[in-house]
């Protein structure tokens, strides 16, 4: 999978045209500008390539001293569904101890039809996006 144009330095994006899937690999640690920074480019991204299935790796990510889960399930993802114009299913990958640190209700406060979904395994984490897909069409 090659790298898409709007990849960073830190973050890695690809577009799996034959899996209509959008890929975010955090490469290391960052700060909140950087957070910010990484998603608009995954904006951009998801509206050039009108894709509303991704999959954020986030397992070299091992700060999460900011509240950035929060507002990218509350408020980015919301608003970039609305501008897609279409349902978002987004699947994150984990490190275990950060998912185990999670309430089980985590994921409630996620607007319909926005669905996400947390992983420690990429291939669960396919599994799932595969299967939200499937539901919409």
């Amino acid at each position: 999978m090659l790298p898409d144009s709007f990849s960073l330095g830190f973050l890695q994006i690809a577009y799996r045209p034959d899996l209509g899937q959008l890929t975010g690999r955090w490469l290391r640690s960052i700060d909140e500008a950087e957070l910010h920074e990484g998603y608009a480019a995954l904006r951009q991204a998801a509206l050039h390539h009108r894709c509303a299935y991704w999959l954020i790796d986030g397992r070299r990510r091992t700060n999460r001293s900011y509240n950035g889960p929060e507002w990218v399930t509350t408020r980015f993802l919301p608003e970039l569904q609305r501008e897609l114009g279409q349902p978002m299913a987004v699947c994150f990958l984990v490190l275990p101890d950060y998912l185990s640190s999670l309430l089980p209700d985590s994921s409630a406060t996620a607007p319909d039809p926005l669905r996400y979904a947390r992983f420690v395994d990429e291939g669960a984490a396919n599994a799932w996006l595969a299967a939200q897909q499937a539901i919409v069409g």
